[in-house]
């Protein structure tokens, strides 16, 4: 691929938003994979038809032999607060568990949301990275050639880190887009799964459809933890929700890979 040498600032038409909605991870054992149709899922999942997902295995456990791990399937009707089914293909027919999935060696299954897709009524988004300052002072060890005239200093030194930010996002009569699906992720107490990438440079991989190249592109991904929604609704302007955040554990941070 070219190397870029252009001095030309980023403006927001190079950013973007890629999501993984809350309540799509979580840890299974060998009892949540009967034989049949369902899959047993925490009550507090938040799964949609449509949904990929992909199956992980964690120690020392054998999935059912229906299954493949890191293979993306997509979750089909029925659902229910404690069952999914799922299908190799979207809108396919559900697959049927042999039931004899294994994780007498202690491991366990991990399901997930198998990939980010983009936000698309996300008008802005900012990021706000701060540190700890903490005090590491101590008491003088010798005498001042100064004497007492002047104040001594405190000595600090930095510590853990957080990240909070806001989205702008706007309001559609779609009701199972996926920015209405991140403003109703608020509500979730639990928001296990939620991830995203903040895009400040999107590189376009050249595939058909097009993806971004996070080889080339600059971003920060990390999982998210959604605190806030601030409404606006008046005759004059587009129907906007503003949405706070918190990154919780960066996996890459501009160029940077954190884990």
């Amino acid at each position: 691929m070219p190397i870029a040498c252009s001095s030309q600032a980023l403006t927001g038409q190079e950013g973007s938003i890629y999501f993984k909605p809350a309540g799509t991870q979580y840890c299974l054992t060998a009892a949540d994979f009967p034989a049949g149709t369902v899959i047993t899922v925490p009550s507090s999942n938040d799964y949609r038809v449509g949904d990929p997902v992909e199956f992980t295995v964690e120690g020392t456990a054998t999935i059912d032999t229906s299954l493949n791990v890191a293979t993306t399937y997509f979750v089909v009707a029925p659902i229910t607060s404690t069952s999914i089914t799922i299908s190799a293909t979207k809108g396919g027919s559900a697959i049927t568990l042999a039931g004899d999935s294994d994780d007498t060696g202690g491991g366990h299954f991990k399901i997930s949301f198998a990939e980010y897709e983009a936000v698309c009524q996300v008008r802005e988004f900012s990021l706000d990275l701060t540190r700890e300052s903490l005090d590491v002072t101590t008491l003088p060890c010798g005498i001042s050639a100064a004497g007492t005239k002047y104040a001594a200093f405190k000595k600090t030194q930095p510590g853990y880190a957080s990240g909070t930010g806001t989205m702008s996002v706007y309001f559609t009569d779609d009701q199972t887009s996926l920015a209405n699906r991140l403003l109703g992720n608020v509500l979730l107490r639990s928001q296990e799964g939620a991830y995203v990438k903040l895009y400040v440079n999107t590189v376009s991989d050249g595939a058909t459809p097009p993806a971004p190249d996070d080889a080339q592109s600059l971003y920060i991904q990390s999982g998210i933890s959604i605190e806030g929604m601030n409404l606006s609704v008046n005759p004059d302007d587009a129907t906007v929700a503003e949405l706070s955040y918190t990154i919780t554990n960066p996996e890459v941070f501009l160029g940077t890979v954190i884990g």
